[in-house]
């Protein structure tokens, strides 16, 4: 009886070990999603700053260029 009894304690103890492991395990994965979610979140911030960084350059580029006077052609 004390054999079934130690058998049976055993399995319980693997079952809240195993248990535990695969909460702490979503924890992990739990806490690596909201990581991947925040570095998203500031890539995306980054690309948009970027393309509006872009756009107004080209702009300014663009209305640089076209308010200086032409260049005469010597010959």
């Amino acid at each position: 009886m004390t054999r079934v009894l130690f058998a049976l304690a055993g399995v319980v103890l693997l079952a809240l070990t195993a248990l535990a492991l695969v909460w702490l395990a979503g924890q992990l994965l739990v806490g690596l999603g909201a990581f991947v979610v925040g570095l998203a979140a500031v890539l995306a911030r980054l690309l948009r700053f970027l393309l509006l960084a872009g756009v107004l350059g080209g702009l300014a580029y663009f209305i640089a260029s076209a308010w200086r006077p032409a260049r005469e052609v010597r010959r």
